[in-house]
């Protein structure tokens, strides 16, 4: 009885240490950059936790979709950039709009290699402004 117990305990324990690291790995969010009665921009945020001194940005992916338009037509305005904790803090904006989530296997990835592979990092352009206002001075 005493090594059932003691069984079912450490595997409760595991279940919390399991769920709480895979918690505590990544920060995602949506923060809305625009919002006018036609279009919506949004970017999808990625930050790896615990902070690494390597990594002082936030990553996005932003998004543009036509009110009205079905939820799959949208458009990629950026698809990978990194973004300073200023700038992000200065693209929020109040207002509220519907925004999707869509597949993020692909910005994850491109993240993870920019931590693990520091040579690409000058691929990834950083905005240290706003974000709205980095993606127009991008080259296109």
């Amino acid at each position: 009885m005493l090594k059932r117990s003691r069984l079912i305990t450490t595997l409760a324990f595991l279940g919390v240490l399991t769920s709480a690291s895979a918690q505590a790995q990544e920060h995602q969010e949506s923060v809305v950059l625009s919002a006018s009665p036609k279009i919506v921009q949004w970017a999808e945020v990625y930050k790896v936790l615990p902070q690494r001194p390597d990594d002082p940005y936030y990553h996005v992916r932003v998004i543009e979709r036509h009110k009205g338009s079905q939820p799959w037509a949208f458009k990629e305005l950026v698809f990978h950039m990194a973004v300073t904790p200023k700038a992000l803090e200065a693209s929020r904006t109040h207002k509220k709009a519907k925004i999707y989530s869509y597949k993020d296997v692909e910005i994850r990835s491109a993240y993870h290699r920019w931590l693990d592979d520091p040579a690409t990092r000058p691929e990834v352009p950083v905005c240290d402004t706003d974000i709205l206002s980095c993606i127009k001075q991008l080259p296109r």
